[in-house]
């Protein structure tokens, strides 16, 4: 059981780190969506409406989601070093 608990950690920790890499793509793409806009805006030009919404979302889920998951991770519990028992005092003869 504890080796199943280690390659779920282990996968857990990969998936995070790749939702969070898909979060911050989405994020940087939505942004520069949003900033061409402001450009546009700015120059008092037109530009394709473009929304980052969608792109907006998909990042905010992909980081929420992969901080998680990446928590969960390495949050794993710690092995505990387990006590030596002392057997008790024997009475002498």
């Amino acid at each position: 059981m504890i080796r199943r608990m280690k390659v779920m950690s282990k996968v857990s920790v990969l998936l995070g780190i790749l939702l969070v890499l898909v979060g911050l793509v989405g994020a940087i793409w939505g942004g520069w969506i949003a900033y061409r806009q402001f450009l546009a805006l700015d120059a008092l030009r037109s530009a394709p409406a473009d929304k980052p919404v969608l792109q907006l979302l998909v990042a905010a889920l992909g980081l929420l989601l992969g901080g998680f998951l990446l928590g969960l991770g390495i949050g794993r519990p710690r092995k505990e070093v387990a006590p030596i028992p002392v057997p008790p005092n024997q009475p002498s003869a």
